[in-house]
């Protein structure tokens, strides 16, 4: 985590090297006293990669609730999602069709107290 004066940065998937399609699951941010929150993703996979934030009441995640659909991020690019509702926990799921053979995922969850 990076913290700053007024805002904080939770690294929620480090540079994962994804080489399958099967799903992954980020670590779980807590969002409790933040007033604007941004997933910021940087996709240095050389396919594209479906995402689907979830949130939930604890942090367990026993019960996720998807926000919004789900989105694409092309190979070798960047995006970014402003979440505009509050759950206290976020996490993100990311999900290649085709198996990568380079490159890394890094998606961090930025937040203004």
């Amino acid at each position: 985590m990076v913290q700053h004066s007024d805002y904080t940065s939770d690294l929620i998937f480090d540079s994962l090297a994804i080489r399958s399609t099967a799903t992954q699951t980020s670590l779980v941010a807590d969002c409790r006293g933040f007033q604007a929150r941004t997933i910021i993703i940087e996709n240095g996979l050389n396919q594209l990669v479906t995402f689907q934030i979830q949130k939930c009441r604890t942090g367990d995640f026993a019960k996720p609730i998807d926000i919004g659909a789900s989105f694409d991020v092309a190979a070798s690019s960047n995006d970014y999602r402003s979440l505009d509702v509050y759950f206290p926990f976020v996490r993100i799921t990311a999900t290649c069709t085709i198996a990568p053979t380079t490159g890394t995922l890094t998606v961090s969850l930025e937040k203004i107290y």
